[in-house]
């Protein structure tokens, strides 16, 4: 047990730097999750990005089918 002002001392610094290790690791995790979980968003913002982009391709793609149609004296 701690007998002296010192030994009180050390003890409380081996602590402080215990909880301030225990600190740094929950700190370092908590950021890996963070980007891991913006990774994420961003690859589903992403997906919706092409899927938008898809979707116009296939609208523009059947306008002009249509104009062409329309234009061609078809029908």
């Amino acid at each position: 047990m701690a007998d002296t002002t010192r030994e009180k001392l050390k003890d409380a610094g081996q602590t402080i730097a215990e909880k301030a290790k225990e600190a740094g690791h929950w700190t370092k995790e908590k950021a890996e999750e963070v980007a891991d979980w913006a990774k994420e968003k961003m690859h589903q913002a992403g997906d919706k990005v092409d899927e938008a982009a898809q979707k116009a391709r296939h609208k523009t793609d059947e306008a002009a089918q249509k104009d062409k149609d329309t234009n061609c004296g078809c029908g």
